[in-house]
């Protein structure tokens, strides 16, 4: 069995902690990074350290 990637809860203002920057939707299935459109107005359900880590979770990255 593979274990799950490490998460952690956004903070109560909804912001990623800086140490886990990615921000997960889990209603849409995406994952966003800094600097990508929709990511400042994104309020995560978890949020990740890397894009991979996110992925191996069964995440995709948004388009934009």
């Amino acid at each position: 069995l593979r274990e799950l990637s490490e998460w952690v809860e956004p903070g109560a203002d909804g912001a990623a902690p800086d140490e886990y920057p990615v921000k997960v939707k889990l209603s849409s299935g995406i994952f966003h990074l800094p600097g990508m459109l929709n990511y400042e107005r994104t309020h995560p359900d978890r949020c990740y350290r890397t894009p991979d880590e996110a992925a191996a979770d069964g995440f995709r990255p948004a388009k934009r």
